[in-house]
């Protein structure tokens, strides 16, 4: 409790007056909200708590939005004239929109010193919980079910060895196991959360304005009634057809797998550059287009345009070392993705449990992931000349890192090294990347080799201004009398 308010007194709570004259008085449109949020589990849960928070006190909520870190705040529009509510999102639009934020509640770490600064008098506010749920109940004194909590913090967490629920379930939505498991309400939700497509942003924000408690079951219940209409077979026999939610989830993350591991079915452990290069280099010495995931060393490093996951990758790695096809006796110690010109680690295992944790050429240990990529990200500012603040984003930084002990991301890096020396024209995603695999490998990488591919995940068309963004007009809304089917009726 004492922590709690520290936090307090330096950063004082986000108030929601009930009072339609105080919002008048701010030049709203009386009580109207716009409501934003996180397009992952926690984000969903943490939304819904907060539409039945702000219903139940006579506002209307009459548009909805999803916010991710590929896009960040570059395509969605702030509204003056309605109460802007922001939930479960690491990061303010840092510009001008921040004095239209009327309120905002995340736990991605705490704001730095100028950061609290900058907000002090703002209705903003970071606690450091398990997830955005938690630290929403708390700021609006809502009792909080543990069983409910349980769920939500052990897949924000990716704490699932901590909750008893094995990896392997995140891969196996098999019902019948689940429902005569002694967790069933956790290994529902950890199978569950891997069927959420992100993409479907009309799916995700109807799932938001119909579910009315923050249940994991109630959440599939709805999201198995409105996924179909929204995702029609496009070609083949089925074309037109309405996609059944469960059976196409199921085939998306067949997809994925086969994509994460490749044609080769027995996976060789590079021990040496040299030798990882006569795999995969081109002919002119550009490392080639990967065929699935690669293991150097003590890294195993996922390329782009997988649909994989840090989660969903390490149980595909534990799945092929259980059944062989990793050299017996190997295991990793870190996970390194590619997400187009985002690069992301995590720990294989506990980070506490890594004996042989990497040390740096300043001596410094590899102890924890987020600290490690910002550190990284502010040598290559320092020493190297990488400047990526000019930006039409409107942010601070177009580049930005983060994380905790077990995982860390540097987001969205950008361009071609223009500064004089070896590196010269070469792109800087190719430069971190083989720092990082040098770094935390054991195997030393040359940081001038050039990979070959795109940057990006897609390379369709920019997308369009609050793409993310729905009226509830927009939005289907089922019957009230609607029954939710209980767990053991699925």
């Amino acid at each position: 409790m004492k922590r709690i308010s520290r936090i307090n007194e330096e950063f004082a709570s986000p108030r929601l007056p009930e009072n339609q004259e105080y919002w008048l008085s701010k030049g709203k449109i009386g009580k109207k909200v716009h409501l934003f949020t996180h397009d992952d589990m926690d984000g969903i849960f943490t939304a819904i708590q907060m539409k039945k928070y702000l219903l139940d006190r006579g506002f209307e909520i009459v548009k909805y939005g999803l916010l991710n870190y590929n896009q960040k705040w570059d395509r969605t529009t702030l509204d003056p004239r309605f109460i802007n509510i922001v939930l479960d999102f690491a990061f303010m639009p840092g510009d001008d929109r921040d004095q239209l934020i009327d309120f905002y509640i995340d736990h991605h770490g705490l704001f730095n010193q100028e950061e609290l600064e900058r907000y002090k008098k703002s209705p903003v506010l970071k606690r450091k919980t398990p997830s955005a749920w938690e630290a929403l109940c708390d700021v609006l004194s809502i009792p909080k079910d543990e069983l409910v909590a349980s769920v939500i913090n052990m897949i924000d967490s990716a704490d699932y060895e901590g909750y008893g629920v094995s990896w392997q379930r995140l891969l196996d939505f098999n019902l019948e196991e689940i429902k005569n498991s002694p967790k069933a309400r956790l290994e529902f939700g950890a199978a569950f959360n891997q069927f959420l497509k992100r993409s479907d942003t009309q799916t995700i924000l109807e799932v938001i304005k119909n579910t009315k408690d923050c249940s994991i079951f109630a959440i599939y219940n709805y999201m198995k009634e409105l996924y179909p209409q929204n995702n029609p077979h496009l070609w083949g026999p089925k074309r037109g057809e309405n996609k059944d939610f469960v059976q196409d989830s199921k085939e998306r993350l067949k997809i994925m797998q086969s994509r994460t591991r490749g044609r080769n079915e027995i996976k060789k452990v590079y021990n040496s550059w040299e030798e990882f290069s006569s795999d995969w280099t081109s002919g002119n010495g550009e490392v080639s287009s990967l065929d699935g995931y690669q293991i150097i060393g003590n890294l195993v490093f996922i390329p782009s345009g997988t649909w994989a996951n840090s989660l969903r990758a390490r149980s595909i790695v534990e799945k092929d070392i259980m059944d062989g096809k990793i050299q017996q006796g190997y295991s990793p110690n870190f996970i390194l993705m590619q997400y187009g010109n985002t690069l992301q680690v995590c720990s294989y295992d506990d980070m506490d449990s890594i004996d042989n944790l990497p040390v740096l050429k300043n001596g410094s240990k590899v102890d924890n992931l987020g600290e490690y990529m910002s550190g990284l990200l502010l040598n290559f500012k320092n020493l190297m000349g990488y400047d990526s603040t000019t930006t039409k984003t409107g942010q601070d930084e177009l580049t930005v890192s983060g994380g905790h002990q077990g995982i860390g991301t540097i987001n969205n890096i950008v361009g071609v090294c223009q500064v004089d020396g070896p590196f010269q024209n070469m792109k800087w995603l190719d430069i971190f990347k083989n720092k990082i695999i040098s770094d935390l490998s054991g195997v030393p990488f040359p940081l001038k080799a050039k990979w070959r591919g795109s940057d990006n995940e897609s390379s369709g068309p920019e997308p369009k201004m609050d793409n993310k963004v729905r009226t509830s007009d927009e939005l289907r809304t089922l019957r009230s009398d609607r029954r939710i089917h209980r767990f053991d009726e699925f």
